[in-house]
Protein backbone atom coordinates (compact mmCIF):
# COMPACT_ATOMS: atom_id res chain seq x y z
CA UNK A 1 0.00 0.00 0.00
CA UNK A 2 2.86 2.51 0.95
CA UNK A 3 4.15 1.71 -2.57
CA UNK A 4 1.00 2.82 -4.31
CA UNK A 5 0.87 6.23 -2.02
CA UNK A 6 4.50 7.17 -2.90
CA UNK A 7 3.53 5.90 -6.66
CA UNK A 8 -0.18 8.53 -6.04
CA UNK A 9 1.81 11.12 -4.54
CA UNK A 10 4.50 11.73 -7.12
CA UNK A 11 1.92 11.42 -9.81
CA UNK A 12 0.17 14.35 -8.06
CA UNK A 13 3.17 16.19 -7.96
CA UNK A 14 3.64 15.98 -11.48
CA UNK A 15 0.25 17.03 -12.92
CA UNK A 16 0.42 19.57 -10.59
CA UNK A 17 3.70 21.09 -12.53
CA UNK A 18 2.17 20.87 -15.92
CA UNK A 19 0.77 24.32 -17.15
CA UNK A 20 -0.64 22.31 -20.70
CA UNK A 21 -2.00 18.49 -21.03
CA UNK A 22 -2.93 18.43 -17.30
CA UNK A 23 -5.19 18.40 -15.14
CA UNK A 24 -7.61 21.68 -14.54
CA UNK A 25 -7.35 23.24 -10.95
CA UNK A 26 -10.51 23.87 -10.73
CA UNK A 27 -11.71 20.10 -11.34
CA UNK A 28 -9.63 19.42 -8.39
CA UNK A 29 -10.87 22.19 -6.56
CA UNK A 30 -14.20 21.01 -6.79
CA UNK A 31 -13.62 17.20 -6.31
CA UNK A 32 -15.58 15.43 -3.63
CA UNK A 33 -12.51 12.39 -3.73
CA UNK A 34 -10.10 10.74 -6.32
CA UNK A 35 -9.37 7.44 -6.71
CA UNK A 36 -5.73 6.29 -7.96
CA UNK A 37 -5.05 2.81 -10.02
CA UNK A 38 -2.64 1.14 -11.34
CA UNK A 39 -3.76 -1.35 -13.94
CA UNK A 40 -1.91 -4.27 -15.70
CA UNK A 41 -3.26 -5.42 -18.61
CA UNK A 42 -1.91 -8.52 -20.60
CA UNK A 43 -2.67 -11.71 -22.44
CA UNK A 44 -3.33 -13.17 -26.16
CA UNK A 45 -6.71 -13.06 -27.69
CA UNK A 46 -8.24 -13.32 -24.00
CA UNK A 47 -6.99 -10.17 -22.23
CA UNK A 48 -7.03 -10.14 -18.52
CA UNK A 49 -6.37 -6.76 -15.80
CA UNK A 50 -5.76 -6.30 -12.62
CA UNK A 51 -4.67 -3.40 -11.19
CA UNK A 52 -4.67 -1.76 -7.03
CA UNK A 53 -4.79 1.82 -5.79
CA UNK A 54 -6.48 3.89 -3.60
CA UNK A 55 -9.64 6.27 -3.15
CA UNK A 56 -10.12 9.22 -1.11
CA UNK A 57 -12.66 11.61 0.24
CA UNK A 58 -12.35 15.79 0.57
CA UNK A 59 -14.29 15.99 3.86
CA UNK A 60 -15.22 19.24 5.51
CA UNK A 61 -11.60 18.39 7.82
CA UNK A 62 -10.21 17.86 5.03
CA UNK A 63 -8.63 14.95 2.47
CA UNK A 64 -8.88 11.68 4.01
CA UNK A 65 -6.51 8.76 4.71
CA UNK A 66 -6.92 6.76 1.73
CA UNK A 67 -8.69 3.29 1.35
CA UNK A 68 -6.83 0.59 -0.58
CA UNK A 69 -9.27 -0.71 -3.49
CA UNK A 70 -8.26 -3.56 -6.46
CA UNK A 71 -9.65 -3.58 -9.32
CA UNK A 72 -10.17 -7.03 -12.45
CA UNK A 73 -11.35 -7.23 -15.61
CA UNK A 74 -11.21 -9.13 -18.70
CA UNK A 75 -11.73 -8.49 -22.49
CA UNK A 76 -11.60 -10.08 -25.86
CA UNK A 77 -9.66 -9.32 -29.00
CA UNK A 78 -6.45 -9.18 -30.31
CA UNK A 79 -4.25 -8.50 -27.07
CA UNK A 80 -0.87 -9.24 -26.86
CA UNK A 81 1.94 -8.72 -24.41
CA UNK A 82 1.08 -6.23 -21.40
CA UNK A 83 1.34 -2.72 -20.24
CA UNK A 84 0.48 -1.47 -17.45
CA UNK A 85 -1.45 2.46 -17.35
CA UNK A 86 -2.02 4.65 -14.10
CA UNK A 87 -5.13 6.06 -13.83
CA UNK A 88 -6.98 9.00 -11.73
CA UNK A 89 -10.79 9.22 -11.10
CA UNK A 90 -12.03 12.62 -9.85
CA UNK A 91 -15.16 12.15 -7.96
CA UNK A 92 -17.24 15.00 -8.64
CA UNK A 93 -20.48 13.86 -6.76
CA UNK A 94 -20.93 12.70 -2.89
CA UNK A 95 -22.84 9.66 -4.71
CA UNK A 96 -20.01 8.86 -6.32
CA UNK A 97 -18.18 8.83 -3.57
CA UNK A 98 -20.94 7.08 -1.67
CA UNK A 99 -20.17 4.34 -4.25
CA UNK A 100 -16.57 3.60 -2.76
CA UNK A 101 -17.67 4.14 0.68
CA UNK A 102 -20.45 1.27 0.48
CA UNK A 103 -17.60 -0.78 0.62
CA UNK A 104 -19.01 -3.13 -2.29
CA UNK A 105 -17.64 -4.44 -5.66
CA UNK A 106 -19.43 -2.75 -8.39
CA UNK A 107 -18.51 -1.45 -11.91
CA UNK A 108 -16.64 2.24 -13.11
CA UNK A 109 -18.56 2.66 -16.30
CA UNK A 110 -21.51 0.46 -15.53
CA UNK A 111 -22.87 1.16 -12.07
CA UNK A 112 -21.14 4.35 -12.07
CA UNK A 113 -20.90 6.41 -15.18
CA UNK A 114 -17.31 7.59 -15.92
CA UNK A 115 -16.32 10.13 -18.77
CA UNK A 116 -13.17 11.50 -19.99
CA UNK A 117 -12.34 14.73 -17.85
CA UNK A 118 -11.69 18.41 -19.54
CA UNK A 119 -7.67 18.93 -19.98
CA UNK A 120 -8.31 23.00 -19.75
CA UNK A 121 -9.47 25.81 -18.03
CA UNK A 122 -11.36 26.68 -21.24
CA UNK A 123 -12.93 23.13 -21.51
CA UNK A 124 -14.14 23.42 -17.98
CA UNK A 125 -16.99 26.00 -18.96
CA UNK A 126 -18.52 23.82 -21.78
CA UNK A 127 -17.80 20.40 -20.46
CA UNK A 128 -20.62 18.24 -18.78
CA UNK A 129 -19.97 17.42 -15.32
CA UNK A 130 -19.57 13.71 -14.75
CA UNK A 131 -20.26 12.04 -11.64
CA UNK A 132 -16.43 10.80 -12.26
CA UNK A 133 -13.67 12.28 -14.72
CA UNK A 134 -10.85 9.50 -15.78
CA UNK A 135 -7.33 10.44 -16.69
CA UNK A 136 -4.24 8.46 -17.53
CA UNK A 137 -0.78 9.38 -17.91
CA UNK A 138 1.04 8.41 -21.50
CA UNK A 139 3.78 9.88 -22.30
CA UNK A 140 4.47 12.25 -19.82
CA UNK A 141 1.75 13.74 -19.36
CA UNK A 142 -2.32 13.59 -17.59
CA UNK A 143 -4.40 13.85 -20.36
CA UNK A 144 -8.16 12.78 -20.42
CA UNK A 145 -9.09 9.11 -22.04
CA UNK A 146 -12.19 7.07 -23.03
CA UNK A 147 -12.72 4.17 -20.26
CA UNK A 148 -13.71 0.64 -20.92
CA UNK A 149 -15.64 -0.56 -17.64
CA UNK A 150 -14.17 -1.83 -14.87
CA UNK A 151 -14.56 -3.51 -11.38
CA UNK A 152 -13.37 -2.51 -8.40
CA UNK A 153 -13.52 -3.36 -4.77
CA UNK A 154 -12.12 -2.64 -1.23
CA UNK A 155 -8.89 -4.11 -0.14
CA UNK A 156 -9.74 -4.89 3.13
CA UNK A 157 -6.24 -6.79 4.04
CA UNK A 158 -4.44 -4.32 2.69
CA UNK A 159 -6.47 -1.60 5.01
CA UNK A 160 -6.04 -3.48 7.84
CA UNK A 161 -2.23 -3.69 7.24
CA UNK A 162 -1.91 -0.34 6.76
CA UNK A 163 -3.58 1.12 9.30
CA UNK A 164 -2.86 -1.27 11.73
CA UNK A 165 -6.03 -2.59 13.01
CA UNK A 166 -9.33 -3.48 10.91
CA UNK A 167 -11.13 -0.48 9.10
CA UNK A 168 -13.50 -0.16 6.77
CA UNK A 169 -14.06 2.01 3.83
CA UNK A 170 -16.25 4.32 5.12
CA UNK A 171 -14.54 4.68 8.26
CA UNK A 172 -11.61 6.15 6.29
CA UNK A 173 -13.23 8.03 4.07
CA UNK A 174 -15.49 9.79 6.71
CA UNK A 175 -11.87 10.49 8.83
CA UNK A 176 -13.05 8.14 11.44
CA UNK A 177 -9.86 7.36 11.82
CA UNK A 178 -6.60 9.41 10.82
CA UNK A 179 -4.53 9.14 7.94
CA UNK A 180 -1.24 7.31 8.85
CA UNK A 181 1.75 9.30 8.86
CA UNK A 182 2.52 7.13 5.34
CA UNK A 183 0.07 9.17 3.72
CA UNK A 184 0.78 12.54 5.39
CA UNK A 185 2.74 13.77 1.97
CA UNK A 186 0.31 12.71 -0.60
CA UNK A 187 -2.34 14.56 1.32
CA UNK A 188 -0.03 17.24 1.62
CA UNK A 189 0.55 17.18 -2.14
CA UNK A 190 -3.45 17.28 -2.67
CA UNK A 191 -3.13 20.93 -1.10
CA UNK A 192 -0.07 22.51 -2.76
CA UNK A 193 -0.95 24.77 -4.99
CA UNK A 194 -0.55 24.30 -8.55
CA UNK A 195 2.54 25.59 -9.97
CA UNK A 196 3.21 27.00 -13.49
Amino acid sequence: MQDTVNRATKDVHHFKSRSTQTIPHSVLEHAKGLAYLRKKEEGFILGFSSGKGLVMAKTAHGWSGPAAMKSGGMSFGLEVGAETEQLLFILNTPEAVEHFAKGHKFKLGVDLAVAAGPTSEQEVKHHKVAPVYVYTRKKGFWTAVAFKESSVEPDRGTDKEYYGKKVTTREILERKVEPPAGAKELISALNAPYRK
